[in-house]
């Protein structure tokens, strides 16, 4: 199936009975029944001459232009105008525009003898008079209708827009929760590879290594819900991090973390300081000159952001620093000043991240 016939398809698809979903339906029923009361007014006498059979005959001979609408509506409209099918949907129309009243005229003219009340509308007479107030009754009724679909339109815009919120809504969401549960294959290959090292050596770490790297992981997936969590917390996983780090074989001591400031009653986005030092320490490469300094200076309303990072693999934390910068933006929904500076195998990296204090943190 070819891309237009498949859209063609779909286009069909969400076009057909658009004007009866979600009990639409009930508002067709309600302007019939209203459509039929008044025609009964107007072709019976008075109200207490109403018999069953009167009704019935008044209810067939509005079955022309319930049929003509609805071809309208069921065919015309989502099969032909909403397809861009213009032509073959104004040649339809007007054919049935021309032969409906014609046969509404013929109908309500047999049915005369039965419906005194029709010879003060239909003066057989003046069959020119007859045909002109037919086509007059159709044009008037297609207006009302036509309003109908209309205000259907209306109130199917108005859900389309409400739908397309709530998917946009839920697509940012899965995205943001993708975005703070994902951890980076690289660093986690690694991690678990010097890990299993470790543990193969007996090394006095590997414990420690285990349930930091376990908490951190831990961290990602509970953590990452929360709008806010304490800046302590992040501390601690962060502090995880950079010494699961320095404790793999090869790696020893290539990264510090340094702090300055009041981290009381202070709260942060969850992740936002972890997913920079992630993406950073995966830049590792074994054998190289290789080193990672962070500098937090953690202020009244936000925390500024330092990194000196020296390697040789420039292409790489190009990269890396690209993908901060994007998830930084996501995740914290605001204009955010990210600087990367370059200078020899040195970069440096600036941002600041929001604190949330007391009641600001809880509203």
């Amino acid at each position: 199936m070819s891309i237009h016939n498949y859209i063609e398809r779909e286009l069909i698809r969400k076009n057909r009975g658009i004007y009866f979903r979600r009990g639409r339906w009930l508002i067709h029923v309600l302007f019939i029944l209203i459509f039929w009361f008044a025609n009964m007014i107007e072709m019976i006498e008075s109200l207490s001459q109403i018999t069953l059979a009167k009704a019935l005959l008044v209810i067939a001979l509005t079955t022309p232009f319930l049929i003509f609408f609805y071809i309208y509506c069921l065919y015309l409209i989502p099969y032909c105008f909403k397809l861009n099918r213009y032509r073959r949907f104004w040649t339809i129309l007007l054919l049935m525009a021309a032969t409906f009243p014609l046969l509404d005229l013929v109908l309500k003219t047999w049915a005369h003898p039965r419906l005194p009340a029709l010879s003060t509308i239909y003066d057989t007479h003046h069959p020119v008079v007859s045909l002109s107030r037919s086509y007059f009754s159709f044009i008037n009724g297609f207006i009302g209708f036509a309003c109908l679909l209309y205000f259907m339109e209306l109130l199917e815009g108005i859900s389309t827009h409400k739908e397309t919120a709530v998917n946009q809504d839920q697509k940012l969401a899965t995205e943001l929760h993708l975005l703070k549960t994902r951890m980076n294959p690289t660093f986690m290959v690694r991690s678990l590879d010097g890990i299993i090292g470790l543990t193969e050596q007996q090394d006095e770490h590997a414990p420690e290594s285990v349930v930091g790297f376990s908490d951190v992981l831990r961290y990602r997936l509970y953590r990452s819900k929360e709008r806010l969590v304490t800046l302590e917390e992040e501390l601690a996983q962060l502090s995880n991090l950079m010494r699961l780090h320095n404790v793999l074989p090869g790696q020893e001591n290539t990264c510090s973390l340094e702090t300055e400031g009041d981290i009381t009653n202070a709260r942060i986005v969850p992740l936002s300081l972890i997913n920079i030092a992630e993406p950073l320490l995966s830049t590792f490469r074994p054998g190289g000159s290789w080193s990672l300094l962070m500098y937090l200076l953690l202020e009244e309303k936000e925390i500024q952001v330092a990194v000196e990072l020296s390697t040789d693999g420039e292409d790489q934390v190009t990269a890396e620093t690209q993908r901060i910068h994007e998830d930084l933006q996501r995740l914290l929904y605001s204009g955010l000043n990210f600087t990367v500076e370059k200078e020899q195998n040195t970069f440096s990296l600036r941002t600041c991240i929001p604190i949330f204090r007391n009641s600001i943190a809880s509203s």
